[in-house]
């Protein structure tokens, strides 16, 4: 029945796209933006550490 296999072939094609946009949707919308990271995060505490034989 190779009508029948065309029709699954559509169906699984619609589900897979339907899939991968679902999850492009989600990972575009997860993301956080740039302006709500504050920038004391950003600074970086620079020291030396002096080392001592024993």
């Amino acid at each position: 029945m190779p009508q029948l296999d065309f029709t699954w072939w559509i169906i699984n094609f619609f589900i897979i796209w339907t899939a991968v946009l679902f999850v492009l949707i989600v990972l575009i919308n997860n993301k956080t933006p740039q302006n709500l990271v504050s920038s004391t995060s950003l600074e970086i505490e620079k020291s030396s550490t002096s080392w001592r034989w024993l």
